[in-house]
């Protein structure tokens, strides 16, 4: 009997997983996701699912179909699919490892030999845009596998054989599940939300946030609710009509949240506040929130004043709606401001913010200085309310201008491959800044009026200022095309800096730094100030003992952006104060992959530098299991406060913030 055959009694989960209550809806979305994919014939080829699973080698595509394709009749049907899955799902670790082998299988024989993991590892290397490295070659790596995984020295690899090399390493039979015959759903981040253990309730926002914020919003709604209240009793005790009182009482609040939205875009102010001691008690990071609330509030106000001044003068004056609108100046004033209101509420949503048309929004929302001198001149009251913001305001804007100053010349264009563009600007005189601050830049060969903000990337240390630049709009794709094609010296105005949640994370004493691609940024200036820091380098103070930093990205190119600082760390770090974690979360990290993750883990076993980055740090592959790692972070540091900083997507942020609160680990976003 060949070692196929052979019971393992050793493998510490034999039998399938028990349906969870989600697995129904799980298969129910992966039907459709077939369906779709399938079409009219209600079956899929291999060149089908080549594109269903957006793969770049069709011999891989061919390799997974022959995989689900049980039949061997070169269609792949909806009863062969969902039975794939099931098995992946709800199977035991043997029925998992077996779709694997599969794949890997390319003579059907029953086992892997030493071409087939070779040729497996250099199309995952290629799947992931991964070089392979010189001194880690995929013929290297196979024999590597064999040397520590084939028992039985024939060269090959068993399925028993398998299950013991996965045996002590149970993430490598979780990912498997994730395997490529689930990611032909539209959703994996949906398929891990439905799967996922979700015994414990989410805490409520308060403790998510922390009683600032509900403090500063229950103030806010009392102070809007006095207002209402006085303007509207002392109207109808007047004997206005009740619509027009209503009207007068909503346009009252109106004119205090239009003072109130100035507030948290005083930047200058926030960075002063966000250093002193009340940085720690006032809700500075969550400004931007505030401004959303107030501006959306303050419309929905405009809206319903308008509406009732038009329902109270039509049913009073025969001349009706159109005279007040068009014919008196409060009425032309008042659809003026509305017209402005709209247009800068409508371009200010986020799917217009979040696109390619970012500029739609810089530009309309630049109308504020005509919505305040329209709103003076429709209710000169209005001053009563923003005389001291609209002061204030302009006077922040005069700094502005005068610190801005001559330009600056761009020392270093480069563009990455990872579709990041790297800047090094000279630093103006007089320019300094804390690590994980940020400034609005400005290239007039770009656009000679565009303001963009951007995290530094640099530290306070050097010479000059770098800023890595993702391509996500107009603006940042016509300075790819511009430094691609050299197209010669570029000069650069530079307004800031300011403050951000990461200018605390000297003041911790334990600190987690999260950043998701680009949202790296604030951390690279972070963490190469650590190094200067702990190099003699630098005088600045620091609390700092500890430091984990986590950093996410789809694919392993993307971590060129800062390779070079990472080795840097890794080198220096002789108090080991710092712990680095790589994820990669699009590589291919299922089937199509065992054989490289395997190959991983004998190269880490070895002490051998990772396949991915060339770092000492071991890059995980795949989606990260944040209650586990943060929980590990937390166990380390029994019975001390550790702050979690992060900078990245929103997404990524709201399943963050409810993890941390369980965990008791305050947690502080970065957002423009």
């Amino acid at each position: 009997m060949r070692a196929t055959d052979a019971p393992l009694p050793c493998h510490p989960v034999t039998a399938p997983r028990a349906p969870s209550s989600t697995d129904a809806a799980l298969l129910e979305i992966l039907e459709r996701a077939f369906a779709a994919h399938a079409g009219a014939d209600a079956a899929i080829d291999p060149d089908e699912l080549q594109r269903a699973l957006r793969l770049r080698s069709p011999y891989l595509a061919r390799r997974v179909f022959a995989a689900l394709d049980r039949d061997g009749d070169g269609v792949l049907r909806r009863h062969e699919f969902l039975e794939a899955v099931r098995a992946l799902v709800t199977g035991t670790p043997r029925d998992k490892l077996a779709f694997a082998l599969r794949v890997h299988d390319h003579d059907g024989d029953g086992t892997i030999d030493r071409d087939e993991l070779t040729r497996m590892i250099a199309i995952a290397l290629a799947e992931s845009e991964t070089l392979e490295r010189p001194t880690q070659p995929a013929e290297q790596l196979a024999a590597a596998i064999l040397a520590k995984f084939d028992t039985d020295g024939d060269g090959r690899l068993s399925l028993h054989e398998l299950e013991r090399a996965v045996a002590r390493r149970p993430w490598l039979l979780e990912r498997l599940t994730r395997s490529e015959a689930i990611w032909i759903a539209p959703n994996e981040e949906l398929i891990e939300w439905l799967d996922r253990d979700a015994k414990a309730a989410p805490p409520r926002p308060m403790r998510q946030r922390g009683f600032a914020p509900a403090v500063v919003l229950a103030l806010w709604i009392a102070a809007n609710v006095a207002v209402l209240a006085g303007v509207l009793a002392r109207g109808l005790s007047g004997g206005q009509e009740p619509v027009m009182a209503i009207g007068r009482a909503l346009g009252a609040c109106v004119d205090l949240d239009g003072a109130l939205i100035l507030l948290p875009m005083m930047r200058g102010l926030l960075t002063r506040v966000r250093a002193s001691a009340l940085g720690r008690v006032l809700p500075v990071d969550d400004a931007i929130d505030f401004h959303k609330i107030v501006g959306h509030t303050a419309f929905a106000l405009a809206v319903t004043h308008a509406a009732a001044f038009v329902v109270a003068y039509g049913a009073g004056h025969a001349s009706g709606p159109l005279h007040l609108l068009l014919a008196t100046s409060v009425g032309v004033t008042g659809l003026s401001l509305l017209v402005v209101f709209v247009t800068m509420w409508l371009f200010s949503l986020g799917f217009v913010r979040r696109t390619r048309r970012f500029e739609l929004f810089y530009f309309t929302h630049l109308l504020y200085v005509a919505w305040l001198a329209l709103a003076i001149a429709h209710a000169p009251k209005f001053l009563i309310f923003a005389g001291v913001p609209l002061l204030g305001f302009a006077i922040e804007q005069v700094l502005r201008l005068r610190r801005r100053g001559p330009p600056s010349a761009v020392v270093s264009a480069r563009a990455l491959r990872s579709g990041v563009t790297a800047l090094e600007i000279a630093k103006p005189p007089g320019f300094a800044f804390q690590p994980g601050d940020y400034c609005f830049v400005r290239i007039p060969a770009i656009a000679r009026h565009e303001w963009h903000p951007f995290t530094i990337s640099s530290a306070p240390e050097r010479a000059t200022v770098a800023f890595h630049v993702r391509s996500l709009g107009n603006w940042t794709a016509a300075l790819r095309r511009r430094v691609e094609s050299g197209g010669g010296a570029l000069e650069a105005h530079l307004d800031g800096p300011y403050g951000s949640p990461s200018a605390h994370i000297f003041e911790s004493k334990n600190a987690v730094l999260i950043g998701a691609g680009i949202g790296v940024t604030p951390f690279a200036s972070v963490l190469e100030s650590l190094v200067l820091r702990a190099n003699g380098q630098s005088q600045r103070p620091t609390k700092l003992a500890h430091a984990h930093f986590f950093w996410l990205n789809r694919d392993a190119y993307s971590f060129e952006w800062f390779a070079d600082l990472l080795r840097e760390l890794e080198r220096v770090d002789v108090r080991a104060m710092l712990e680095i974690h790589l994820c990669m979360t699009g590589g291919g990290t299922g089937a199509t992959a065992l054989a490289l993750e395997l190959a991983r883990e004998v190269m880490r076993d070895r002490g051998r530098s990772d396949v991915y980055t060339g770092l000492r740090t071991h890059t995980h592959a795949g989606a990260p299991d944040w209650e586990r790692l943060l929980g590990t972070v937390a166990k380390q540091h029994p019975n001390e406060r550790v702050d979690v900083y992060f900078c990245g997507p929103p997404g990524l942020a709201a399943r963050l913030r409810p993890i941390c609160a369980r965990l008791g680990m305050p947690f502080r976003e970065e957002r423009f």
